[in-house]
């Protein structure tokens, strides 16, 4: 499942803000065209004319705009509402003030920033809203069709004009407290439901790469322990020259760390499932993965910073945990093999390893991805390997950062939560 840009979702929501207030203007637009058919004394149309054609432009613009690859910021959903709550205000200066039915439009605003945007800017809509309402009360240039009716006293009609203050007063207090909350909750429902969407894709991959992974072990023990026996026998061939013997003793050495990383493997299963951990500093774990790594790396150079003050703490920790760190080792060592720096640091709520080389950087479309389900492999070295790293250590409460370097070369920060540090 491929999650929508974010961009997207909120390009639509001001597509929808923008279509609501082309249709506000143009039914305003009707009204003040009907007026003027009347041929009624006291119409501002150069106000009217001036403030509709203001909207319009800017509403074209952000049309425009939306045509364009560029993500939809709050600060920018925020202009717009202000936008529409100002330049709506001008408008009905122009068209009789809080008398003409249109007043209502303020509502608009506050409806879709209660809806898509953090409470603070929903506040600010809302203040901006009631000083353009209270000063239309007493501003405004009369509009000859929003006069009473017959029968109708001016006292009767300014009561009906306050009550429909009041009215948007307690609406607005209402949308922007109680709709803001229910807003806030939905948000926060959908984010729980797509992480849980996304942790649930992720396990599954990692499960059919672990069934992958045991199968394919599982077949090359056979070959293996073939080629052994026929290596051992020409070891024991007297007629091979000392160059062959040599070129036998190195595949013989090599058969054998095959067969050790396989037995690797399932012992690292084994204790996986039996949940069994390992206690020790966090300084000495590090050194024991970096040496048994750098006997598969022996082309890798690496230093080593230790930055974390006093002592180091105990770490408990699984056989995955290895993986992991191996993994972020490994990438940096595809990219970069020489001057690898490896940071160990700690304070009192992180323990942190940092790692990083000297290579291209890390393209941004990975950075993007880190953690995702659906990480893509790229050349750099990047892909599975980050995403099984970033699934172990999300086990252990912690997080996997990359980041890339001015001077060049990508930094892949390791953190893990001092006081949970043990496996689920």
């Amino acid at each position: 499942m491929r999650r929508a840009p974010a961009y997207r979702t909120s390009t639509r929501i001001l597509r929808s803000l923008l279509l609501i207030r082309g249709l506000a203007l143009m039914g305003q637009a009707a009204v003040v065209a009907y007026v003027f058919s009347l041929k009624t004394a006291g119409l501002a149309i150069g106000g009217i004319a001036v403030s509709l054609t203001g909207l319009a432009l800017i509403t074209a613009i952000s049309f425009w705009r939306l045509t364009r690859e560029w993500p939809v910021t709050d600060i920018e959903f925020v202009i717009q509402l202000l936008i529409d709550v100002c330049g709506w205000t001008l408008l009905m200066y122009f068209c009789g003030g809080a008398s003409n039915p249109f007043i209502s439009y303020y509502l608009v605003p506050l409806v879709i920033s209660a809806a898509v945007l953090p409470w603070t800017y929903t506040w600010l809509i809302t203040g901006v809203s009631l000083v353009g309402y209270s000063l239309l009360l007493v501003y405004y240039v009369p509009l000859p069709l929003f006069t009473p009716l017959g029968g109708m006293h001016d006292g009767a009609f300014n009561t009906h004009v306050l009550g429909m203050w009041f009215n948007f007063i307690v609406s607005a207090g209402l949308i922007t407290i109680f709709v803001v909350r229910m807003a806030a909750a939905l948000r926060q429902r959908d984010t729980a439901a797509a992480e849980q969407r996304e942790d649930t894709l992720r396990n599954d991959q990692i499960l059919a790469v672990a069934g992958i992974a045991a199968g394919t072990a599982h077949e090359l023990a056979t070959p293996l322990s073939t080629m052994t026996v026929l290596v051992e026998d020409l070891l024991q061939d007297r007629q091979l020259s000392p160059e062959q013997h040599g070129d036998c003793e190195l595949l013989d050495e090599q058969l054998k760390r095959c067969k050790a990383i396989l037995q690797k493997l399932s012992r690292t299963a084994e204790l996986s499932e039996t949940g069994q951990t390992t206690t020790m500093p966090l300084d000495d774990y590090l050194q024991d993965v970096l040496a048994r790594w750098h006997l598969i790396r022996p082309l890798a150079t690496f230093t080593v910073t230790v930055r974390g003050p006093g002592s180091a703490p105990l770490l408990e920790f699984e056989p995955s945990l290895n993986q992991a760190l191996e993994n972020l080792l490994n990438n940096a060592a595809n990219a970069a093999p020489e001057g690898i720096e490896v940071v160990l640091d700690w304070n009192e709520s992180w323990l942190i390893v940092s790692v990083a080389d000297q290579g291209p950087g890390v393209p941004l479309a990975i950075m993007e991805q880190v953690g995702r389900p659906q990480l893509q492999a790229s050349e750099s070295g990047l892909g599975l390997g980050l995403l099984l790293s970033h699934a172990t250590v999300n086990r252990y409460g912690g997080t996997i950062e990359l980041h890339n370097r001015a001077q060049g070369g990508a930094v892949a920060t390791l953190k893990l939560p001092r006081l949970s540090v043990q496996g689920p």
